[in-house]
């Protein structure tokens, strides 16, 4: 793998959030539930226990969008051909006769 020095800015990105995608998934649904509580308490139609509820659904949303962006990127990592060298070497069969 490439040092960190030598990676463009959106692949240190990418490697960052692959190592700490379970923390990234944690601090979004705290960041988005603290948001969301923001954006519902606006609301003067609602009650106390509703705009809790309300900010807990949309916490949620916004967390199974990230959650399920991760899993795609992990899909995608796993799909790649490894670049690791072999440590056996590769048998190459000729003709039996």
């Amino acid at each position: 793998m490439e040092s960190t020095y030598q990676q463009s800015k959106p692949q240190q990105l990418l490697s960052w959030v692959r190592e700490q995608k379970y923390k990234l998934a944690g601090a979004t649904f705290v960041a988005s539930m603290v948001g969301s509580f923001i954006l519902v308490g606006r609301n003067p139609y609602l009650t106390g226990k509703q705009k809790i509820v309300q900010a807990r659904v949309y916490a949620q949303g916004l967390t199974l969008a990230v959650i399920v962006s991760l899993a795609a990127l992990d899909m995608s990592d796993r799909r790649k051909p490894s670049i690791a060298p072999r440590k056996e070497p590769i048998k190459q069969s000729g003709p039996e006769n």
